[in-house]
């Protein structure tokens, strides 16, 4: 993370989600000349959500940081999604110098929970480093700010927000969009576009250098058509998981293509795979995929040629 968050004095609650008027304050370039030269065990007290937080700094060694720190579970940045390819912004400047600013969090029982720096978490633990975090006594309200702010740097997905809301809708809303979009301070047609695509499968999603790649308006558009043939979706995106296993490279406008090509495969298969055939007056077959329907009119087919067609089909049984 190059910057670090704006922490805001009031809480997220009476703004409604919508951005503050006012520049919030300690500014953002004044609170990274703070915190950027503080060494292991300094202290700084800053506001959050209106109230004033000591934090002090903790250094978490190399090689201990999945073990000791872990994610608060507020946080909707989905940690699996936190591969080498999404976190490239990050890791050559953690090779190069280290991490720059510390992450946000508060002390556990068993270590650190970190509210913002998921990001820098695993990027410390991809490349071997220790991961610096500010610790204070945050309530589960400051953790949740420090997240959405932390997430003002790099917006979380469609698919991710899909899921919160998806979560806020079933246990805080009975289902209505209306009043979650005017809690969250966006249109309803943002909630239902994020929540259609997070309902798509996890394959897919792993298909993307990081989920942010799928737009609610294409996530939503790729979940309806393949509304119904879930199936079929899951066949496609692992195909082209093997794929690029062997060394393909897909963009996003590639995997949206490959995706959705199945779709007119299935379509046209499904249209040329019914074959009539004529074989006298009265006698006739479908051949459709696996199966052959026989039709047989017995005003126009004899009765012996009829009976004879059933003790072929009584041979079956032995």
């Amino acid at each position: 993370m190059k910057r670090a968050p704006i922490i805001p004095k009031a809480s997220p609650s009476s703004s409604a989600g919508a951005p503050s008027a006012a520049p919030a304050a300690p500014m953002v370039d004044s609170l990274i000349a703070r915190v950027g030269s503080m060494t292991k065990g300094n202290s700084i007290v800053l506001p959050v959500c209106g109230r004033d937080v000591k934090f002090t700094l903790e250094t978490v060694p190399a090689g201990k940081v999945e073990k000791y720190t872990r994610v608060w579970s507020g946080n909707e940045r989905v940690q699996e999604f936190l591969t080498e390819d999404a976190l490239e912004d990050l890791i050559p400047s953690f090779l190069l110098n280290g991490q720059q600013n510390p992450a946000f969090g508060r002390p556990v029982k068993d270590g650190i929970e970190v509210a913002d720096g998921s990001r820098r978490r695993m990027t410390a633990i991809l490349t071997s480093s220790e991961y610096r975090v500010l610790t204070g006594d945050l309530d589960d309200e400051q953790m949740d700010a420090l997240c959405k702010l932390g997430n003002d740097y790099r917006p979380t997905s469609a698919y991710e927000r899909g899921r919160r809301y998806a979560m806020r809708l079933e246990n805080e809303f009975a289902n209505n969009v209306s009043a979650l979009a005017d809690a969250e301070g966006i249109s309803r047609k943002i909630i239902t576009r994020c929540v259609n695509t997070s309902r798509l499968p996890h394959d897919v999603l792993s298909l993307f250098s990081h989920p942010g790649e799928l737009s609610a308006r294409a996530g939503e558009q790729l979940f309806k058509a393949f509304e119904g043939k879930e199936a079929l979706l899951v066949e496609q995106a692992q195909s082209l998981i093997a794929g690029r296993k062997n060394g393909l490279l897909y963009d996003s406008e590639d995997i949206l293509q490959e995706l959705n090509k199945v779709l007119t495969k299935s379509t046209s298969s499904a249209k040329e795979s019914a074959i009539n055939k004529d074989f006298a007056p009265g006698a006739s077959a479908q051949y459709k995929g696996n199966k052959v329907l026989f039709t047989l009119d017995k005003t126009r087919v004899p009765e012996s040629l009829i009976a004879q067609f059933e003790e072929l089909l009584l041979k079956l049984k032995h």
